[in-house]
């Protein structure tokens, strides 16, 4: 199999789950949900290769809160709570030149949404949105790390480990 291959020089993964309906995925990639949905259970039970979800949202193609509802069970359901998940902002570009922007409020939404299913970390991205971008500790709630864009604004881990709590927090520091 051809992940076999590329994964077994990964150490680390951001994997592109492009919606979660198999009609998005035919429309728009000519591809099939069920292969990356496997791809992604692969990678949690068949590999040690630490792996981050992203979905970039477009506007009336992938955005609709029970889809999204739908991914973030599938993911916990199959992954865990701890993967972590990134919300990303649509901008129009190549073949959607006729979209629009993913408004800031659609993505804190799908936030709102991951968080309330169970996913414990979980982000927004391409747009300004320090809160989005912060990583709170499951356990205590505190402010572990805070990103602006692509700098780190505070540290406050201690190795893996919140500093307040010790729970620890799973990831590649």
């Amino acid at each position: 199999e051809a992940r076999k291959e590329v994964y077994q020089y990964a150490d680390a993964a951001n994997v592109d789950l492009k919606g979660f309906t198999e009609r998005f995925y035919n429309k728009l990639t000519f591809s099939h949900l069920k292969d990356v949905l496997d791809t992604l259970v692969w990678l949690k039970n068949e590999t040690d290769v630490w792996f981050e979800i992203t979905t970039l949202l477009i506007p009336n193609e992938n955005d609709n809160p029970e889809e999204i509802k739908q991914e973030c069970e599938w993911i916990v359901n199959n992954l865990g709570d701890s993967v972590p998940l990134h919300f990303t902002a649509f901008h129009p570009d190549f073949r959607m030149l006729d979209k629009e922007r993913t408004p800031e409020k659609t993505l804190n939404n799908a936030r709102k949404i991951a968080l309330e299913e169970g996913i414990k970390f979980c982000y927004v991205g391409n747009v300004y949105n320090i809160e989005g971008q912060t990583t709170y500790c499951p356990n205590c709630g505190y402010k572990l790390i805070e990103m602006n864009w692509h700098s780190v604004n505070s540290y406050k881990m201690k190795k893996d480990k919140c500093c307040k709590c010790a729970t620890k927090i799973p990831g590649v520091f």
